[in-house]
């Protein structure tokens, strides 16, 4: 009889560890799915973003490039048009066609062919009260009907827009001017120019071609016919389209393959980068997926087995297998059960204390009501601008963020010697009232105002100086979007005197924005071809991102005075001084540079040199500037300051923009950009701010850039480009020395005594004078202890007329002013 075997009796430990392997089995298996899910979508939105934001660049390019092309064409006919009119005024051609003399229009007919080398044919047709009834066609050589029409909206004073048809093949477009008497209703006669499609071509090839292809649309009858294609075009999904002026023209702009491929050089890197990261997870994930099963199986069987709590191993879980054994031993009450269910109440959040309803803190008996001025606060770093009062001030702003429903506030501070201890005042009583801080260092302010729109915070505190002397600082404030100025400005004071502060513990982290910043004006500004730069950042803070941001736009770039110096060495930072610019200007012309670029010491203003060595006021740059952002936004509002020309009322509303006059003051500005929705501003100290494809601040280096972007994409001689501006003889900023208090009795006095005569007076800012030949300007400076005068006039004994004028009325107030005028 076969013996049986001994059945092996199951352990205890044997029994436990097959639901321990279970659960530790279905355990695991969840992680991983979970794992896996999370690194495969991880990856897939990592590079639908990519991708998504590299179609928008390129379109933004694309749509740019497209914008500068139209533009170009305007420009052209623009300048034809203006050169036409100027032939057709003259009163010797009106009087030859008056006079019906024959020999005379032939004379002039070859005058006008001499004058325009670019036309295929030019013709001077006299036509008189019977229009173009007296127009002989043979005689005069016209090609079809087209060219009849345009005479005739000519013969009855019309200007009408140029139009393009085609003769053998060959794409020609033709334009007419009247020449007609003042006192006449019809024309006497007309100036008829044709031009064929190379020269519109050649007008487009200005554009580096290798940056995609153009193609010049007229669209008639609801079909479009092709004038003119230029370039080499990639995929046709990005097409951008622009429109021109003439009403039925239209640039279609395709980016080229190499276009595209720069745009989205960054995405292989940034996918080879997604994929290393997803096996490193996925590697990761693996190793501790092995941990923890090994955990599990261990601590699970020692639960069940009974060992004491102590012994479960796994970080954070020992309370949890206390629970689970007692649950195991008895079974749960009732009562056990509904306290489980109930859920756990969060502690409420405090509202910061007011000072006034907790201990103090020790502030300055007093802050000194000078240094808060009408659109920052600015004094002499180490006798105002002390630790306790910069402390104060830090609460105060603190505390009207906390009103105003912000948390978070990013500080930045300039170059100069004083302005980490500023910012560190700043910045222990801004958290002392309970804000967080986002230090991104010493940086341009417009790096401030830019990461405003960028971290997630709405409101920063710049310490700058901006353009004053070295012993100077200050600083500017933006809560909620706002900049505060005026009253908001002096509110402080009030607040830290009455103790209407918050009291709290906020915190501090750091951030690097500076890069952010030169990708985000890549993506937006398209370089058509690359330009030499000199760039004089005058030893401000400037230097230190102005020459990456240009160099990585695609520009070569030549330092002047970079490097970042607190005692300004080598000139003050100030490019609305001529003599600030005079190393500048030496340097473009040394070098054969394009353009000269100055900046600052905090980066917000730009002041610019020609090739030849001739310094540009903001307010022509403005010109330019309009010129550009009216023609993609017809009827668009444009800000400007009481202290530039009033020829950009007329240009800008020639240009089908509105002309806007306001205040002298960057928050000033911003707050009227704001209410009016204007999408360009500029003020004759240099600042500009652009709302269109930006954000609305004051930024010397995006202005820069748009600059750059407007000379490569036309004409790259802004002499020339400026040239077909008008322009008066005007001064630049005079000022005169007083104090503090008696800047604005004086300018209280004028308003109230000063005689101008019939001259037209605004008090919008100062006093304004307006004559039919020039205009004249004093107001009490925002920033300095000084009178600021400008003055502009159609000639030089206009000028010294209304200098004089203002120079007796400001005397009859106080003699005691030094002229240096």
């Amino acid at each position: 009889m076969a013996k049986k075997k001994p059945v092996k009796k199951k352990s205890r430990s044997d029994s436990a560890n097959k639901p321990t392997n279970k659960l530790a089995s279905t355990l695991l298996q969840t992680f991983g799915i979970s794992l896996l899910i999370v690194v495969i979508a991880f990856v897939f939105l990592g590079l639908f973003e990519r991708h998504q934001i590299n179609m928008a660049s390129i379109k933004s390019q694309s749509q740019t490039l497209a914008d500068s092309q139209a533009n170009l064409v305007n420009l052209t006919l623009t300048q034809l048009r203006n050169r036409l009119a100027a032939a057709a005024a003259s009163p010797e051609i009106l009087t030859a066609l008056e006079g019906d003399d024959d020999l005379a229009i032939k004379n002039f007919e070859a005058e006008l062919i001499r004058s325009f080398p670019e036309a295929t044919t030019i013709k001077l047709i006299p036509m008189g009260p019977l229009g173009i009834a007296k127009i002989n066609r043979e005689n005069y050589g016209l090609r079809n009907e087209i060219e009849m029409s345009l005479l005739r909206l000519a013969s009855d004073g019309q200007k009408a827009e140029p139009e393009a048809y085609q003769i053998n093949n060959q794409w020609m477009f033709s334009l007419s001017e009247p020449v007609q008497a003042a006192d006449k209703s019809y024309a006497n006669g007309a100036i008829l120019l044709s031009l064929d499609g190379t020269f519109l071509q050649r007008v487009l090839t200005q554009q580096d071609s290798a940056q995609g292809q153009t193609t010049l649309i007229q669209q008639f009858n609801n079909k479009q016919h092709t004038i003119s294609t230029v370039g080499t075009a990639g995929d046709a999904s990005y097409q951008q389209t622009a429109d021109t002026l003439v009403s039925n023209w239209q640039i279609n702009y395709t980016p080229s393959y190499e276009l595209i491929s720069r745009a989205t050089h960054g995405a292989l890197f940034i996918w080879v980068a997604l994929a290393v990261s997803a096996l490193v997870i996925l590697a990761l994930g693996f190793v501790a997926i092995s941990l923890l099963q090994k955990a599990i199986n261990e601590n699970l069987a020692a639960l069940i087995q009974g060992k004491s709590a102590t012994t479960f191993s796994l970080p954070g879980f020992e309370n949890a297998a206390a629970d689970i054994r007692s649950k195991l031993q008895s079974a749960p009450k009732a009562a056990d059960t509904e306290q489980a269910k109930e859920p756990t109440k969060k502690p409420e959040s405090k509202p910061a204390k007011k000072e006034s309803d907790k201990g103090g803190v020790n502030l300055p008996q007093d802050l000194p009501e000078t240094i808060f001025r009408a659109y920052d606060i600015r004094g002499l770093a180490e006798q105002q601008l002390t630790d306790e009062v910069v402390y104060a001030i830090g609460l105060a702003i603190g505390s009207e963020a906390l009103d105003q429903g912000q948390q978070t506030l990013v500080v930045a501070a300039d170059g100069r010697h004083s302005s980490p201890r500023i910012r560190d005042a700043m910045v222990k009583g801004l958290t002392d009232s309970g804000r967080d801080v986002i230090d991104i260092g010493i940086m341009p302010t417009p790096l401030m105002y830019f990461a405003t729109h960028q971290l997630g915070a709405q409101s920063g505190v710049m310490i700058t100086g901006s353009h004053n002397p070295a012993e100077y600082n200050g600083i500017k404030i933006v809560i909620g979007g706002r900049a505060l100025s005026g009253p908001a400005i002096s509110a402080l004071r009030t607040r830290v005197l009455s103790k209407d502060l918050a009291t709290g513990k906020g915190q501090v982290q750091t951030r690097e924005i500076a890069q952010d910043y030169i990708d985000y004006i890549i993506n937006d500004v398209a370089i058509a071809q690359p330009l030499k730069v000199v760039i004089d950042a005058g030893n401000g803070v400037a230097g230190a991102i102005a020459p990456r941001l240009f160099e990585e736009l695609g520009c070569e770039v030549i330092q002047l005075y970079c490097e970042v110096n607190g005692d300004f060495p080598n000139h003050h930072p100030d490019p609305t001084v001529e003599a600030n610019l005079e190393d500048l200007k030496q340097t473009v012309q040394q070098n054969g540079a394009d353009l000269g670029i100055a900046f600052d010491g905090d980066g917000d203003r730009l002041g610019v040199v020609t090739a030849t060595g001739k310094s540009i006021p903001a307010d022509r740059l403005l010109m330019l500037f309009a010129q550009d952002v009216v023609s993609r936004n017809p009827g668009a509002d444009v800000l400007f300051d009481v202290k530039c020309t009033r020829n950009l009322n007329n240009l800008i509303s020639n240009y089908g923009g509105r002309p806007i006059m306001w205040k002298t003051g960057h928050s000033f500005m911003k707050d009227k950009m704001a209410e009016t929705g204007a999408l360009l501003g500029g003020e004759f100290s240099g600042h500009i701010f652009f709302k269109e494809r930006w954000f609305g601040f004051d930024d010397g280096m995006y202005a820069a850039a748009r600059l750059i972007e407007i000379l490569s994409t036309t004409d790259p001689d802004l002499d020339v480009q400026l040239s077909a501006f008008p322009e008066s003889i005007g001064s630049p900023e005079l000022k005169i020395e007083t104090d503090e208090n008696n800047k604005f009795a004086i300018i209280e006095s004028l308003v109230n005594q000063g005689q101008f005569g019939d001259g037209k007076i605004s008090t919008l800012d100062g006093v304004r004078v307006d004559f039919p030949d020039g205009w004249g300007l004093v107001r009490a400076s925002n920033t300095t202890p000084m009178l600021i005068l400008r003055f502009e006039a159609e000639n030089d004994g206009a000028m010294e007329r209304i200098k004089n004028l203002f120079k007796d009325q400001l005397i009859s107030i106080d003699n005691s002013l030094q002229f240096g005028f």
